[in-house]
């Protein structure tokens, strides 16, 4: 994991944050940093480095088509998506009978601790900024901007780390930069408790760094994306009580338009929230496609075609071969029936039955008129124009408001406050055009967990959200069982289901990371 980069290679990559050649955590020999780091526009250019190794790691990995592991990570292992047989690779088939070994493309680790070594760097270097440029000139580093990277850098990572444990569980944390060749990179697994806590440590100081009640930019991590993160690692952590108060703390944050997300309900749990909060359901696929512009923006990734290329996302956008995966039947067939859901139009193309339509990716992401066409009754034909191509800039949510109302709802269900619960979940029903329901309409807990989950499930497809949902309330062996037992009855395979060992909710960890580091132990039960 030890790699050596040329000041030039370094200025490049730093620089320029193209994304398209980033490599493992590089430790930084003491020539390469000894003209860096004296400027603000270096802290600028690293900066932009750090955002652009995260950017890359979600959307294009290492140059690749179909690499996007926010899809692959955050959703090919549940029921939103399925393998296309005809053009599956092992990676795909692992995946989809739920088979994963350490040779698999996406067990590896290596992107995420590529960012969070830029980070750590950045965070080691910035405070020697005002040694060498001096107040007043064009390259001071005020005291102001050096706690708004830092704050930035602290997020960036802990999202890293967050990452981390909820795909391997027990991992390393790493909280220094490598700064000479003789720094030894090799370390064992912390447990995820730690890998956690210090998620949650690195937010807390982002937060306490961060200008409160600024309009932020949607492509940084600011109040908002901080709190919304936050609360995300407490839903994870089961944690409501915590989870409810980050949540408030996004509440009183401003979107990029400038109005607070929802101030009436920052004060007291369950109060709050109204349409007003929300994109209108008509116009609900402009979040995706100006998402600055929009008053439940968070925190988006902006793939740049000029800049990067084609994002040629597996199942999610236009590739300019043909995807491993689409979305899965049981979702296809199930949500494309409900022809009052604002939504689905906006999501997919739905038109007729064929299974070459649903081979079609996804056009959630892209800008166009969604327009009905006459006798397709009970389904909503649509078409998208103009038509998205390998040319078209993405803009991927990682966190908007819509997640995190129905994340609120998830949270105060089991703080047994089902009226809220129900409220916020309406918010989004409604917005969809769909129709609201009671409280009494659940019988219980679970009942109305379901609901939200399904919810979810259509509000969120295709932004990495669903398999962590089903790990968090432990919903994958019953939802995935019935969905890989067909699988392997329809390839003739044996039939094992997706199995009961909890274990497997994690990925193993991939052979070259560990012949890269002798103090790292294979995770079971794929040591066997």
């Amino acid at each position: 994991m030890k790699k050596i980069f040329s000041v030039a290679a370094l200025s490049i990559l730093i620089c320029l944050g193209s994304c398209k050649k980033m490599v493992d955590e590089q430790p930084i020999s003491q020539g390469t940093l000894k003209d860096f780091f004296r400027s603000k526009f270096d802290a600028d250019a690293a900066i932009a480095g750090m955002y652009g190794e995260f950017q890359s790691t979600m959307i294009k990995g290492d140059g690749s088509q179909a690499e996007n592991r926010i899809t692959w990570w955050g959703e090919a292992r549940s029921d939103n998506f399925e393998r296309r047989v005809l053009y599956a690779q092992n990676t795909q088939n692992e995946i989809d009978f739920n088979g994963l070994t350490s040779n698999n493309t996406f067990s590896d680790w290596t992107f995420l601790y590529s960012t969070i070594g830029r980070a750590n760097l950045l965070i080691k270097r910035l405070p020697e900024i005002k040694n060498y440029a001096a107040p007043g000139t064009a390259g001071e580093l005020t005291l102001a901007q050096e706690a708004s990277y830092t704050a930035q850098c602290y997020a960036i990572r802990g999202l890293c780390y967050f990452w981390i444990a909820r795909l391997w569980g027990a991992a390393p944390v790493r909280t220094e930069p490598y700064l000479s060749i003789s720094d030894n990179p090799e370390q064992a697994r912390d447990p995820q408790e730690k890998v956690l806590q210090q998620a949650i440590d690195d937010l807390q100081k982002a937060y306490d760094l961060t200008v409160k009640n600024a309009t932020p930019t949607v492509w940084y991590m600011g109040e908002g994306a901080i709190s919304a993160t936050m609360a995300d690692v407490y839903m994870w952590k089961k944690d409501y009580t915590n989870a409810v108060i980050w949540l408030k703390n996004l509440f009183k944050a401003k979107a990029p338009t400038g109005k607070v997300y929802n101030i009436a309900g920052s004060v007291n749990t369950g109060t709050g929230g109204a349409a007003g909060d929300l994109q209108t359901g008509p116009t609900w696929n402009n979040q995706f496609v100006n998402p600055i512009g929009s008053v439940e923006s968070i925190f988006y990734i902006h793939w740049d075609y000029i800049s990067n290329g084609c994002a040629c996302m597996a199942g999610v956008s236009v590739t300019t071969n043909n995807s491993p995966i689409r979305m899965a039947e049981g979702l296809w067939s199930s949500w494309r029936t409900t022809t009052t859901d604002f939504r689905m139009k906006q999501t997919y193309n739905s038109t007729g039955t064929a299974v070459a339509v649903r081979d079609a990716n996804l056009w959630k992401f892209y800008p166009g008129t969604f327009t009905a066409a006459a006798g397709v009754t009970p389904y909503n034909f649509v078409t998208s124009s103009p038509a998205p191509t390998t040319a078209t800039s993405l803009y991927v949510p990682v966190y908007r408001l819509s997640d995190m109302y129905l994340l609120y709802a998830e949270a105060l269900n089991q703080l047994d406050d089902k009226a809220n619960a129900v409220k916020y979940l309406n918010l989004i029903k409604v917005r969809a055009g769909l129709a609201p329901v009671l409280a009494t309409d659940f019988a219980d807990k679970r009942a109305l967990e379901t609901a939200i989950l399904q919810e979810r499930q259509y509000e969120l497809v295709g932004e990495g959200k669903r398999w962590f949902d089903l790990v968090r309330t432990d919903r994958v062996i019953e939802v995935m069982d019935p969905i890989i037992t067909a699988r392997q009855t329809l390839a003739g395979s044996t039939i094992t289901g997706w199995g009961t060992d909890k274990r497997k909710y994690y990925w193993p960890i991939n052979r070259n990371v560990l012949n890269s580091n002798r103090l790292l132990v294979q995770s079971e039960p794929y040591n066997n």
